[in-house]
């Protein structure tokens, strides 16, 4: 008896920190303190927003994938209201290195309160490419998030609200000139043949 008792805070323990372990790999999507970057910088700084349908999230853990030279998430936190759209959408603000990149897919984590019922999982079949330059803010779109979607939904979507975005960004982070934001009304995502699906 003792040794069952053993085996299973052993693993609680062990499931516990895994989480935290994966849960400290992802930067916030946007920080409260004011940011510090300018023309000047080694890195670039990519901004958007994230749109979701409904005020209820269906998972509890959304962490958007970013991947060039160095592999980085960043997290959206639905236990708190986003800035825009009555608390449905969320900015991000966030420092990357230079070159082409994209965000391929978005984990997803799922706490049902028992450690056995602890799962992620990882939508893909989706491609938002950007390319970061040096001391440059880049702005990659609103991305629409459907985490309530069915069978044939579209998961993923993208949407320009430059404007919209933009001008929220500029009262959060003040100290950070706006005016050289780099707009691509062209840009699309990208769907391949493997569908992002929950």
């Amino acid at each position: 008896m003792k040794t069952k008792l053993s085996k299973i805070i052993i693993s609680s323990v062990l499931l516990f920190t895994t989480f935290l372990v994966v849960q400290s790999c992802a930067v916030a999507s946007l920080p409260s303190e004011p940011m510090n970057f300018s023309k000047l910088s080694e890195k670039g700084l990519l901004v958007g927003s994230v749109t979701f349908p409904t005020d209820t999230p269906n998972f509890n853990g959304y962490f958007f994938r970013l991947t060039n030279n160095t592999s980085q998430e960043f997290q959206i936190d639905r236990n708190q209201s986003g800035q825009l759209d009555e608390g449905r959408t969320y900015l991000f603000a966030i420092e990357r290195p230079v070159g082409v990149s994209e965000i391929p897919s978005v984990r997803l984590f799922h706490n049902s309160g028992m450690i056995a019922g602890q799962y992620d999982v990882r939508t893909g079949g989706f491609s938002i490419p950007y390319e970061i330059k040096k001391g440059e803010i880049t702005y990659i779109g609103n991305i629409t998030f459907n985490d309530y979607a069915k069978k044939g939904d579209v998961v993923v979507g993208l949407n320009n609200k430059f404007e919209r975005d933009i001008e929220e960004l500029k009262k959060l982070q003040p100290s950070i000139n706006w005016n050289s934001v780099k707009n691509d009304e062209n840009k699309k995502i990208e769907y391949n043949d493997k569908k992002a699906r929950l």
